[in-house]
């Protein structure tokens, strides 16, 4: 398997807690979705993006992932009743939050295109999740990827997503 392109660590945090501009916008996207956070479990992953590993990658100061323009980004998962939320800010990426209902998504480890792959499904945790089923503009489904890295935290988050988005027989 191939080295993480990020350094990963995820927390649980309080709303509060979160950077400010990821906390506005979230709050921000909840208010127009009329989704109350309250009593919504919450975690919040700091990613890195290093410099590349290789000879050229370091000579040129080029990041392990040289597609994204920030150094590094946060990124928020919020378990609520009903939804789950995820959102990310960088400084050049600005800000962005998706919501579904908890019953329209559903959950797989890594990525799509991993799973897709035939990428085995018991992953660590710091392989993240990606959620799927959120509408897009063409009318397909479309999925966002999670990064976790290790640690406790994350692997609550993975057992606890896992298990609210999981569809349980009758």
């Amino acid at each position: 398997m191939d080295l993480p392109l990020y350094e990963s660590r995820t927390s649980s945090a309080a709303i509060s807690e979160l950077p400010a501009r990821l906390r506005s916008a979230l709050i921000l996207h909840a208010d127009a979705q009329k989704i109350h956070l309250v009593n919504s479990r919450t975690w919040l992953t700091h990613r890195k993006n290093p410099v590349s590993k290789g000879v050229i990658g370091k000579l040129l100061g080029r990041r392990s992932n040289s597609a994204d323009p920030d150094a590094e980004h946060h990124m928020v998962l919020v378990l609520h009743e009903t939804h789950v939320l995820i959102g990310s800010y960088g400084a050049e990426r600005g800000a962005s939050i998706l919501s579904l209902l908890k019953t329209s998504a559903s959950v797989s480890r890594g990525t799509k295109s991993g799973a897709a792959l035939g990428e085995k499904m018991d992953l660590p945790s710091d392989d993240g999740l990606s959620i799927h089923g959120f509408p897009n503009v063409e009318g397909r489904l479309g999925s966002c990827f999670f990064g976790l890295g290790p640690g406790p935290h994350a692997e609550e988050c993975v057992a606890l997503v896992l298990a609210a988005l999981t569809p349980h027989p009758n």
